[in-house]
């Protein structure tokens, strides 16, 4: 399996902070063999540590090593890591949402951030069709931020528990596909088989997941997804 990075990349630049995301459509040569790698044996399983609404399963190895390897200089180039010596994936698995919108946990209803760092990455690889839906990315009204930062962490946080418990979230579980009274949805990419978005793990992010479609765990059937987290250091 190869990576294709010939014509097929795309960077744009979204909300007011002006953030760079790298779309690349036709990412790998041969995505059915990732089709049938989930497919395998090996079962996916909820993480009791993860806010992930759904199951998941480690890609092998090689997978994240030749995102690394193939894609160090185009992270380095677009988030002006001048610095950067090298990419090491933090994780890469493949991820099927399947949670019914009826057990959402309040904090899974809302568009979230992975880590405060700016020297993090996420890249998600959809392996399914457009039905199943992209990712969508957004601003917190009340604080004006897109991106949460180290100094931006308290502040955000602590603003977002008091809204969540005002607006009793608990009582209408849904997942979040656009506006609401807390965000605005300032971007969306929409999913499509073999294509990749990859943006900074700190933008507020949420997939946007279809349960009227049923939430299938057939990894042929629902929203198969690869999630990465690369750093590079």
């Amino acid at each position: 399996m190869k990576i294709n990075l010939k014509n097929n990349i795309e960077v744009v630049f979204i909300g007011q902070e002006n953030t760079p995301l790298i779309i690349l459509d036709n990412f790998v040569t041969e995505p059915e063999a990732l089709i049938s790698l989930a497919c395998d044996d090996h079962p996916f399983h909820a993480q009791p540590t993860d806010f992930y609404p759904g199951i998941r399963k480690p890609v092998p190895p090689s997978y994240g090593e030749l995102i690394c390897s193939q894609l160090f200089n185009l992270l380095k180039n677009t988030y002006h890591l001048e610095n950067g010596t090298e990419a090491k994936t933090i994780l890469s698995a493949f991820s099927i949402s399947t949670t019914p919108a009826s057990q959402l946990r309040p904090i899974q209803m809302l568009p979230h951030f992975d880590t405060t760092a700016n020297n993090q990455f996420a890249l998600v690889h959809y392996l399914c069709g457009a039905e199943h839906g992209g990712t969508s990315f957004y601003r917190h009204k009340k604080a004006n931020y897109e991106r949460i930062t180290k100094t931006r962490f308290s502040s955000y946080t602590t603003q977002l528990k008091q809204q969540a418990k005002a607006e009793n979230l608990h009582l209408t579980p849904a997942y979040i596909a656009d506006d609401s009274s807390l965000f605005e949805r300032i971007h969306l990419v929409a999913a499509r088989k073999n294509r990749v978005v990859i943006y900074p793990s700190n933008l507020l992010h949420s997939g946007n997941i279809q349960p009227q479609l049923g939430l299938s765990s057939d990894p042929r059937k629902g929203r198969l997804t690869i999630s990465s987290f690369i750093c590079v250091s």
